[in-house]
């Protein structure tokens, strides 16, 4: 019974005008059928039987709600046949669908056994429905109710509670404030509209006046919209027209962003790029020296690259040599290489002589310079410097002049700062030739200066 009524509710739901108003003040009252199926320890037969209930609206959608019923049926408790319910309840509804509207509720429920009250007993209950709207005034409900009895008449240690169940349908009327006058089909009744002829499917505010439009969704009504076209999903300003689009959400519109694929959370300067405070080219977000000096070269950490001023591969602060000429070869401590490998002999070139003299060009002291920087640097280093000359001249003259030449190369790197006890200074005259002295060239390279390694 309790679906094929379900079912008719439904189908009716289509024809129905409207559902009936709920405003406070309104009351309700009809009767109903019911039919009852009773705790199998209450050894009752099941039951059809009738009520009635009287309700008034506290608030729209919520009344307190009063039912009494009368059912025949037999039992131990029931001496005269008669079971009469009483329930005192708070219910709720709202629309469902249409006029369907679905209905809750919850209270007491008092059971007296008998017409001349011999036994009874008290419990709560619960009511579950639909109420489906038959005009302006009129309802059908259809409910299904739950009894729950903790202390019943036959109360044993095998029978500690009740559970009766019921399903019952009847017709209500609702009168008084139940349907306020409504001209122009808006929601709000007459006495309050202050528009009474709103067109319909307009939306409309508390007063019954219509709605600012907003045809384009954005957010900002006609009236007020200078862009109403907007496409769907645009962020708009107070005009409605679309603000700049950012797609990286770095703060700076993409038609600005020189760096339009920004992570998240990322900092950036005016162009949408990371920034790089310290100017030093690699962004702050991995810069882990970012107060870098303006200038400084700098690695993938933006941390200063060591500097080696004149180019000689080896950092300043390595560097005993600072100066060192461009292109000169240079030892682990940017200082220039006397000997290489096992070689333990250096010409030096560029120490040349005022003609049949000792004194030193000016082109000599500065290739002395440089011999003088790598000695001091290496002070463990024992040279002995070697003059020779070409063949020309008797041999104890060539003697004396290459022994001259020896010493002034010395006492002048003496006075670079070199150490005397580094240097040794012999003549060798025109002994070992490294060229023929047949010839201009041959002799010129005869006449020279040498450093050989003592250690």
């Amino acid at each position: 019974m309790h679906f094929r009524t379900v079912a008719v509710v439904a189908l009716m739901s289509g024809f129905a005008a409207s559902l009936p108003a709920q405003n406070a003040g309104t009351i309700e009252f009809g009767g109903f059928g019911r039919y009852t199926r009773f705790d199998h320890s209450l050894a009752l037969d099941n039951a059809y039987g009738a009520g009635g209930y009287l309700g008034v609206f506290l608030a729209p959608g919520l009344a307190i709600e009063g039912t009494g019923g009368y059912l025949p049926t037999t039992g131990p408790f029931i001496p005269d046949g008669t079971l009469i319910p009483l329930r005192a309840q708070l219910v709720y509804g709202r629309p469902l669908v249409g006029s369907l509207g679905v209905m809750m509720g919850a209270g007491y429920v008092h059971n007296v056994y008998g017409k001349t009250a011999n036994y009874s007993d008290d419990g709560v209950s619960g009511l579950f429905g639909l109420r489906l709207g038959l005009g302006s005034s009129w309802a059908m409900r259809v409910e299904a109710v739950e009894d729950f009895i903790p202390s019943p008449q036959n109360q044993s240690i095998a029978v500690p509670n009740n559970w009766n169940f019921s399903v019952q349908a009847g017709l209500s009327a609702l009168i008084g404030n139940s349907h306020p006058k409504d001209s122009d089909h808006d929601g709000v009744g007459d006495k309050f509209d202050n528009c009474p002829n709103t067109p319909p499917g307009e939306s409309v505010d508390a007063h019954g006046c219509p709605l600012p439009k907003d045809s384009d969704g954005d957010g900002v009504v006609d009236n007020l919209d200078r862009c109403p076209n907007t496409p769907p999903g645009d962020r708009v300003d107070a005009r409605g027209c679309s603000l700049p689009k950012d797609a990286d959400g770095d703060g700076v519109a993409d038609n600005l962003d020189k760096c339009p694929n920004t992570p998240p959370g990322v900092k950036v300067d005016a162009t949408g790029c990371e920034l790089d405070t310290d100017k030093d080219g690699v962004p702050d977000s991995a810069d882990k020296c970012p107060n870098t000096p303006a200038g400084d070269k700098v690695d993938a950490t933006g941390c200063p690259i060591p500097k080696d001023s004149d180019g000689d591969g080896v950092v300043d602060s390595m560097d005993k040599c600072p100066g060192t000429p461009v292109g000169e070869k240079v030892d682990s401590i940017g200082c220039p290489q006397l000997f290489t490998g096992v070689t333990r002999t250096l010409v030096l070139e560029g120490v040349v002589f005022e003609p049949n003299s000792t004194a030193l060009t000016a082109g000599a002291r500065g290739a002395l310079d440089r011999v003088a920087i790598a000695l001091t640097a290496h002070a463990g280093t024992q040279v002995e410097i070697a003059g020779y000359t070409d063949n020309r001249g008797s041999a104890a003259a060539n003697l004396r002049l290459s022994k001259a030449r020896a010493d002034a190369v010395r006492s002048y790197l003496i006075e670079r700062r070199v150490s005397p006890e580094q240097l040794t200074a012999r003549g060798y005259g025109a002994d070992d030739p490294v060229d023929s002295n047949a010839s201009a060239v041959g002799r010129s390279k005869n006449r020279r200066v040498e450093l050989h390694k003592m250690n």
